[in-house]
């Protein structure tokens, strides 16, 4: 059995590393206080619902993968162990995030270096990471999980070793260097693997990308579920989570006769795409459904094909589910 190890002493690790010059005064201050965990806005009403994560290899066999954002190619070179843990990062904004993050178009998916890897709507999960690195079964690496290369780790002396700079850059990669530039790309997606499942209880927010996403994701849970979390859940608009480089809605506003929706601005994926939006209301749906492309000023009015006092409706960009919410006319006397 590994020698277990106290969470005070993680944190006392991790609170020196915060600490340093090179952290402190920058976006990676509070890194070290965190696991981090991304998914798809489907699949993380899936986790809050079942109140854990699940291996890869647990959601496979049980169906609950909604969105699959890992790319074929990479899980094909990754040990089915590995696949078999819960697989948290020490840092946001990884090069694996950078290539899956946002609604691609066809003609961004055609020059992507892994065009199956596809997280249109992603989601934070922020663990307090001392209390996930003192639990008896978790590991951690120095580098991805993906390939061979790498060493399972797990005392407060291996953390305190790790090559923090190389974990924690953030600066442009110079690739006439290629050897060096892999490796500080191989360190970004340093991991912490927890076996099977990881419940909850060290689970401290969750991110959403935007307002618009953040009123998906509570109109997608059940109402206890949603009544558990919403105190955690946020919605950033800084850049220290996402990347932002590829389509979302940034904003939505919906009233009983029409729908306003703010996409984002700085898109390098400007479609086409198959637009759809769906109302249902009293039983019945009405689906507007177009090929489109997204140009500046980046915002729509969609009229509705009646007046409504409430409905439900949903945004869908090619098969990627964007927006969902409810409306409710609070001047209605019915």
């Amino acid at each position: 059995m590994a020698p277990a190890f106290e969470t005070s002493t993680f944190r006392a690790i991790l609170n020196q590393l915060a600490q340093e010059d090179w952290v402190k005064d920058t976006e990676r201050r509070w890194w070290p206080q965190f696991a981090f965990h991304y998914t798809d806005i489907r699949n993380a009403v899936s986790i809050l619902q079942q109140g854990r994560l699940l291996s890869r290899l647990q959601v496979e066999r049980d169906g609950k993968i909604a969105v699959s954002s890992g790319s074929v190619e990479v899980l094909a070179g990754t040990d089915w162990g590995i696949k078999d843990c819960v697989r948290l990062y020490f840092r946001p904004k990884t090069p694996t995030q950078f290539y899956a993050e946002g609604v691609h178009s066809q003609k961004t998916l055609a020059v992507s270096k892994f065009p199956d890897a596809h997280c249109p709507a992603p989601v934070f999960f922020l663990f307090d990471l001392p209390d996930v690195l003192a639990l008896p079964e978790s590991r951690f690496s120095d580098r991805t999980l993906a390939g061979r290369e790498y060493t399972l780790l797990k005392s407060p002396q291996d953390l305190s070793n790790l090559p923090w700079q190389e974990i924690y850059h953030t600066e442009w990669i110079d690739w006439n260097d290629p050897l060096t530039a892999r490796e500080i790309i191989a360190h970004r997606n340093a991991e912490i693997i927890v076996p099977g499942a990881l419940d909850l209880s060290a689970l401290k927010f969750i991110y959403c990308r935007s307002e618009a996403e953040k009123d998906t994701l509570l109109h997608l849970l059940p109402p206890t579920i949603k009544s558990q979390y919403r105190d955690k859940i946020f919605a950033s608009s800084r850049n220290e989570l996402y990347f932002r480089r590829r389509t979302f809605v940034e904003r939505a506003m919906l009233i009983n006769s029409h729908v306003y929706l703010r996409f984002s601005a700085d898109t390098e994926a400007r479609g086409p795409f198959n637009l759809k939006i769906e109302i249902e209301s009293a039983g019945q749906k009405f689906i507007h459904e177009k090929k489109s492309f997204l140009f500046p000023p980046f915002d729509y009015v969609f009229p509705l094909d009646a007046t409504f006092y409430s409905y439900q409706m949903s945004v869908m960009l090619d098969d990627s589910l964007v927006y969902a919410n409810q409306f409710i006319d609070s001047s209605s006397p019915f």
